[in-house]
């Protein structure tokens, strides 16, 4: 069976495999935790080492994050790669209260945890725990140590107002808690472009203190577009965005393979298909997968469209993944847009609050799945929801997006 590994990476199995098997039944699924742990305290703290809250935090509600945490940190080490192939790491920072365990960029669960120490003696714990997929759901409990009545006690708003659970699943909001330092940052993805939220520790908690765009390097804002002639075709677009490479973004591996195999005149692997239309400036790649209990279509499309000022083209990159033929939310799913500047002959990421798409989906979407137009100007949007899957159409007019019905 072929693996598309840029989504279909399933390190949350994957972990099993090192871990031993009745970790299984062992672990509380996020979800419930995300439910729970506001309304529960943890008594019998005998302690405010790191070591011992973490411990009775994975007692109360145990996963195997916390547990392989606690399991490192009793072997006296600072780093264990638990799984080569997904770079599953845990890293333990004991001096400066902080532990994590992560991977390279798949779709496994995630977490991470650290302290402060309270200016009335107390100690404020915090514990992330985080997976971005089915569904994508992020919770941070936080607890007021109390050295006299040795407890945890649940302090939820602790980041009231960014919290993962105030802005709904929909969202793309991610808490980073310090490895380093006292502060606290927060990536939100939510509105018309990522800002990224810093809270300062005023001795008792971390306290909101400013909002800035999120600056980020991908290697896909600033890319030189190499094309023979007067103007580039999708080939040449396509090329450009295929020779980024990001060790942490595996989306497009299975993309850069079909193209190698389509530039060498090949057929393409079982279960994949690519589509070049340079006439009508577009690009499609499929793969579908399958395992025992499911099948899984990726699709990547790549289309672009000249501005009104005949300076620049929009570029479009979308990518879908579908389950059992219902659109599934992963780590890399979505529209990137670039525009391209034909003085330069470089293209840059553009926000889609710039180019007319700073909408909200509609409450309650689960997923959401895109459709570029071989022929036209014209995207579909369809979002799935509870009540069933809602479709809009937007329109390029040559400098934004314009709704069409």
């Amino acid at each position: 069976m072929k693996r598309v590994s840029l989504i279909l990476t399933m390190g949350f199995l994957s972990v099993f495999s090192v871990l031993a098997q009745d970790m299984r039944f062992e672990s509380t699924p996020l979800e419930v935790i995300n439910e729970g742990w506001a309304s529960k305290s943890i008594d019998n703290v005998i302690n405010g080492s790191f070591g011992i809250m973490l411990e009775r935090f994975d007692q109360t509600w145990p996963t195997w994050m916390v547990g392989a945490v606690r399991n490192t940190m009793e072997k006296g080490l600072d780093k264990e790669v638990l799984e080569e192939e997904t770079s599953l790491t845990i890293i333990i920072d004991s001096k400066n209260g902080y532990a994590s365990v992560g991977d390279g960029g798949t779709d496994g669960e995630y977490m991470s945890a650290c302290y402060w120490n309270r200016s009335n003696g107390h100690k404020l714990l915090a514990v992330l725990l985080g997976k971005p997929t089915d569904p994508c759901i992020e919770v941070l409990c936080t607890y007021d140590y109390d050295p006299q009545k040795k407890t945890l006690t649940p302090e939820p708003e602790i980041l009231k107002g960014y919290r993962w659970g105030d802005k709904g699943e929909y969202k793309q909001i991610f808490c980073n808690l310090p490895k380093t330092g006292k502060n606290v940052t927060v990536q939100d993805w939510s509105g018309d472009g990522p800002v990224v939220h810093t809270f300062t520790w005023d001795g008792m908690k971390p306290v909101y203190a400013k909002t800035e765009p999120y600056v980020y390097d991908d290697g896909l804002d600033d890319i030189t577009v190499s094309f023979k002639g007067t103007s580039p075709n999708i080939k040449d677009f396509v090329a450009a965005l295929l020779s980024q490479e990001d060790e942490t973004d595996e989306s497009l591996n299975g993309m850069r393979k079909a193209w190698e195999f389509y530039k060498n005149g090949m057929k393409q692997m079982p279960g994949d298909d690519l589509i070049v239309d340079v006439q009508n400036g577009y690009v499609g790649y499929e793969s579908t997968d399958t395992d025992d209990d499911n099948t899984y279509r990726l699709v990547i499309e790549c289309c672009y469209w000249n501005y009104a000022d005949k300076k620049h083209k929009l570029v479009a990159l979308s990518n879908d993944l579908f389950m059992n033929g219902k659109a599934i939310a992963g780590q890399y799913t979505g529209i990137t847009f670039y525009k391209y500047d034909n003085a330069t002959r470089k293209m840059k990421v553009v926000y889609g609050s710039e180019v007319g798409l700073g909408f909200e989906a509609p409450d309650g979407t689960e997923a959401t799945s895109h459709v570029l137009p071989r022929q036209g100007k014209t995207i579909v949007f369809s979002y799935y929801t509870p009540s069933g899957k809602r479709d809009l159409r937007l329109t390029w007019n040559g400098s934004r997006f314009i709704i069409t019905d």
